[in-house]
């Protein structure tokens, strides 16, 4: 994976992204992207339990390209590093992934925390919006 996308943020970083986008226990990822094929942690241990990455495998979930059309990949703005054109400088999801899955973290002087929604809570709010209602 960091071989074909110019990955330079170490190793580690790369396989716990790969890790927690995995996950599909209960109170993990309301869509996980990626599917966890052997031992991705338990719900019983927060996901901490997860095998060695020498263990665990992965493939792109189906609903993934739901979420992020094959089309639009089309239209995107794709990065060059060292000659070889990698990810696209923004991924553009049809639904806003900070609010399906949540997020969690902390940064210098600020920290946040999202809970997760429901995809479906979030499209019928989506269409409200849209509608102007």
């Amino acid at each position: 994976m960091a071989e074909h996308s110019a990955y330079h943020h170490g190793e580690m970083s790369l396989n716990m992204t790969i890790v927690n986008m995995s996950q599909d226990y209960v109170g993990s990822n309301n869509l996980n992207m990626l599917m966890p094929i052997g031992q991705f942690g338990t719900r019983m241990n927060g996901g901490k339990d997860y095998a060695s990455s020498r263990y665990i495998f992965t493939n792109l979930n189906e609903i993934t390209r739901l979420v992020y059309p094959e089309d639009d990949m089309q239209v995107m703005d794709y990065q060059n590093d060292e000659g070889m054109i990698i990810e696209p400088t923004t991924y553009v999801p049809i639904l806003p992934m900070v609010l399906v899955n949540g997020a969690e973290g902390i940064g210098t002087g600020w920290s946040t925390s999202i809970p997760q929604y429901n995809p479906i809570h979030i499209v019928a709010n989506l269409k409200l919006l849209i509608k102007g209602q």
